[in-house]
C-alpha cells in the first residue's frame, strides 16, 4: 500500500516529464507476440484441464488483428475452424465453448461466438478476404438464435446451447450481451434484425446498472419466484466482480459512455484500496479483499477504457502507473509461469498484447 501512494505522488509532481518506456513496451509486445505464435505452431492452445477454449481462440484473432499479425490470427482461425464450428439443425455454426480431442461436444457458448464473430469480422475488415465475411456474419446469426426477448423492448441471449439435452441454459449472464458488436456486423451486411436485436440488447443490458460503473451479473426471471419485487437482476452471493462490469461497460460503450467513465472515475478514486470483487453496502461499494494491484487482464482494460475516453488528462497518472508499473509486472511473471500454471493464460497475454499495442508510440 505505502509503495502504492509514493508511486502516484511521485507521478504526479513530475508527471509532465514521466513517459512509458516505450523501449519495455515495445519489449514486452515481442515476448508476448513470440510466445503465442510459438505456442500455436505447437498444436491446441491448451489449459490445464487438457481443453482448448474458444474464448482464447478468439482473444488471439482478434490480438492478430490489431498488431497486424496474420501469422498469428490464421493459426487460431484455423484452429477455430477444424474443431469448433457445429452445423446443426436447430442453431447451425455456434462455436463450441471449449474442445480437447476425443472428447464429446456438450455445449455452445454465446460469449465465445459473438467473439469470434467480431474478430473474424475484424480481420475481414482489415485484409478484405470475402470469407472472413461469411464466416463472422454466420455466427453472429447462431448467436441470435440463443436469444429470447424479455417484454418487447428487450433482448438477451442465453449462456449456451446443450447439443446432449438440445436445450438452452437457464441462466442469462450480462457478459455473454455484446450489443455493440451486433452492430457493427449488422450494419456490415445490412441486417436490419441483427440491428433492431443490438438496440434491443443495450436495452436489456443497461436495466442491470447500479451505480459507480458497475453491473449485475445475472438475469433470471426465475428469481421473480423467490422474490417478486426483483426486476429479474442480480449478483450470485452479493458480489460484483471488476472484471464483469468493466466489460459490459466497454460492450455497450457506443450506446452509451456513462458506465465506463463511472468505473474509471470510481478506481480512481480509490486507488490502493482496489480488488478483484466488490459488494454493496449501505449503498457504497466496499473491496470484498483488499490488493497492491490488478489482475492482468484488469489492468490492461482500464487502459483500454482510458483510450475509449479520448484519454482523459484527469487519469493519466492513474494510467501511467497501471501501463508502467503494474502491466510490465505481470506480463513478466505470467510468462515465467506458462500456461501450465495458469488457466488464463492465453485469454490474459491476448488483450494485453492489444492493449501494448495501443501504449506504442501514443502519448498517455
Amino acid at each position: 500500500m505505502r509503495r502504492i501512494l509514493l508511486i502516484l505522488l511521485l507521478l504526479q509532481s513530475c508527471s509532465v516529464i514521466y513517459k512509458v518506456d516505450q523501449d519495455k513496451i515495445q519489449k514486452f509486445k515481442f515476448q508476448v507476440a513470440s510466445e503465442l505464435r510459438k505456442r500455436l505452431s505447437l498444436g491446441l492452445p491448451l489449459r490445464p484441464d487438457g481443453y482448448c477454449y474458444a474464448i482464447d481462440l478468439a482473444e488471439i484473432m482478434q490480438a492478430g488483428v490489431e498488431s497486424d499479425d496474420s501469422l498469428l490470427f490464421i493459426r487460431a482461425y484455423e484452429i477455430l475452424k477444424r474443431n469448433y464450428i457445429v452445423r446443426d439443425s436447430w442453431i447451425d455454426s455456434a462455436v463450441l465453448w471449449r474442445y480437447k480431442p476425443g472428447a464429446g461436444i456438450d455445449a455452445s457458448g454465446t460469449a465465445e461466438t459473438i467473439h469470434c464473430a467480431y474478430a473474424i469480422f475484424l480481420a475481414c475488415k482489415k485484409w478484405g478476404i470475402e470469407e472472413y465475411k461469411r464466416v463472422s456474419y454466420s455466427l453472429a446469426k447462431a448467436y441470435l438464435k440463443h436469444g429470447f426477448m424479455i417484454d418487447s423492448d428487450r433482448f438477451l441471449v442465453k449462456n449456451y446451447f446443450n447439443y446432449q439435452t438440445r436445450t438452452l441454459s437457464e441462466n442469462t449472464w450480462m457478459i455473454n450481451q455484446r450489443p455493440d458488436f451486433l452492430m457493427l456486423i449488422g450494419m456490415e451486411n445490412n441486417d436490419k434484425d441483427m440491428l433492431e436485436k443490438s438496440r434491443l440488447m443495450y436495452n436489456a443490458v443497461i436495466k442491470a446498472y447500479v451505480k459507480n460503473g458497475f453491473f449485475h451479473s445475472l438475469y433470471d426471471i426465475g428469481i421473480k419466484t423467490v422474490v417478486p419485487s426483483s426486476s429479474g437482476y442480480y449478483s450470485p452471493d452479493g458480489f460484483f466482480p471488476l472484471i464483469s462490469s468493466i466489460d459490459i461497460g466497454i460492450s455497450i460503450f457506443q450506446f452509451n459512455r456513462e458506465p465506463s467513465k463511472q468505473i474509471l472515475e470510481f478506481i480512481y478514486n480509490n486507488f490502493g484500496k482496489w480488488s478483484e470483487y466488490y459488494v454493496l453496502s449501505n449503498g457504497k461499494f466496499m473491496p470484498s479483499n483488499f490488493s497492491d494491484g490488478f489482475s492482468l487482464v484488469v489492468s490492461s482494460k482500464i487502459v483500454d477504457i482510458y483510450f475509449l475516453l479520448k484519454k482523459p488528462i484527469k487519469y493519466r497518472t492513474l494510467v501511467l502507473y497501471i501501463a508502467g508499473d503494474i502491466l510490465p509486472e505481470k506480463v513478466e511473471a505470467m510468462l515465467k509461469a506458462g500456461p501450465e500454471k495458469i488457466d488464463s493464460f492465453y485469454f490474459e497475454l491476448a488483450i494485453t498484447l492489444r492493449t501494448l499495442n495501443r501504449l506504442m508510440g501514443d502519448e498517455i
